[in-house]
């Protein structure tokens, strides 16, 4: 598969901002694909639908499709007045403090925890991404200050709302620093045997006391951590590479594939071979 970027439209800005996007026809706007961006469908006429494994996500005028980062999706016009915007940016380009970049899977995986896919009702959020187009169309004098603070203001209204999660306020910093190693130990050696008993023994906890700090720190278990960290490997290596399924799988540190699958589908809501066939966009 070959890997693409989404072609940014405004300078200096990691993000793509297009306003009054119509569609004149009933049927397939994008095909199946997937980005590193947060994606936001501002519905101003008619109706279209996000398909996510199978699932259709439906919105009309008034509504917000909010995709997030690396989801395999497609999109569908059910009406031929469809009228939208649309903007994409990545969201750890605006907003990424050092405790931030310390747990950064354990941000994602608070992120994806929820729908891939959300049918947002916020006047604030449709406002601030108008602007965002209203700006980069005008390109006024330190408009792309302007852009960054209504982006901010919709991350931060995506933390408001626990769409996203923030470091700083979901996890207990101090709890962080003790774990430290252990993070680090992961996320540095994901493909072999890693197991709780030796990572409760780095730190020099008990099995107990390092599961409770561990879930304290990450939102996430030690298991369900070692697995997301193992399923983002992955997923650049099916992006990258033209090696099997079965290759990766352990490569990343899985010693079956039927549960490397399962875990797969678990976190990026398709198999890894769909994910593979699908289109890392640089376009909608």
């Amino acid at each position: 598969m070959k890997e693409q970027n989404i072609k940014f439209n405004i300078p200096k800005l990691a993000i793509f901002a297009k306003g009054a996007i119509q569609d004149n026809k009933i049927g397939r706007i994008s095909d199946l694909h997937y980005h590193d961006e947060l994606e936001f469908l501002n519905i101003h006429s008619g109706r279209l639908s996000c398909r996510v494994d199978g699932v259709d996500y439906f919105a009309e005028a008034g509504e917000i499709v909010f995709v997030n980062a690396g989801i395999p999706h497609e999109t569908f016009s059910y009406d031929d007045t469809t009228r939208y915007t649309l903007v994409q940016f990545r969201e750890s380009q605006f907003v990424n403090t050092e405790i931030r970049k310390i747990i950064k899977y354990s941000v994602k995986f608070q992120s994806w925890e929820g729908a891939p896919v959300r049918i947002l009702h916020s006047e604030d959020l449709s406002r601030a991404l108008e602007d965002i187009v209203t700006e980069c169309e005008g390109a006024a004098r330190a408009y792309e200050i302007l852009v960054r603070s209504h982006i901010l203001r919709i991350i931060g209204t995506l933390y408001r709302e626990k769409i996203l999660y923030d470091g700083e306020e979901a996890f207990a910093t101090d709890a962080v620093q003790k774990i430290l190693p252990a993070l680090t130990y992961i996320n540095t050696n994901y493909q072999e045997d890693i197991r709780l008993e030796n990572m409760s023994a780095l730190l020099g906890f008990d099995r107990s006391y390092f599961c409770r700090i561990f879930k304290l720190a990450t939102g996430a278990t030690f298991t369900e951590y070692l697995n997301f960290v193992r399923i983002c490997k992955a997923e650049k290596l099916l992006a990258t590479t033209s090696d099997t399924v079965l290759d990766i799988s352990a490569d990343v540190g899985f010693s079956s594939v039927s549960y490397f699958n399962r875990i797969f589908k678990k976190y990026k809501n398709s198999s890894p071979g769909i994910y593979r066939s699908a289109k890392y966009c640089n376009d909608i």
